[in-house]
């Protein structure tokens, strides 16, 4: 029996990670998974890699690395953007 092609439409609860993505995230994963925030190596390491790619994402799209937050998630997103709205 061939099988079906699945058709997937629950992006709000989890999204597929493309192939090129889950490479460039494992070494976060397996080796290198220190808390950016934190001063040891691995955690220097991780916020290395956290500021190139705010640098990389700001270059992209024409900004500078400062005008670039990440957040934890949608919650968090919309209530910095409400509050940069509000003021």
């Amino acid at each position: 029996m061939p099988q079906k092609k699945i058709i997937y439409l629950d992006y709000q609860a989890t999204t597929p990670i493309d192939t090129r993505v889950i490479q460039r995230m494992e070494p976060f994963l397996q080796t290198d998974y220190g808390n950016p925030s934190s001063t040891h190596r691995m955690g220097l390491r991780a916020k290395e890699a956290v500021e190139l790619a705010r640098n990389d994402l700001a270059s992209f799209i024409g900004a500078r690395g400062k005008e670039i937050f990440f957040t934890s998630g949608a919650t968090e997103s919309n209530n910095l953007a409400l509050k940069g709205f509000a003021e």
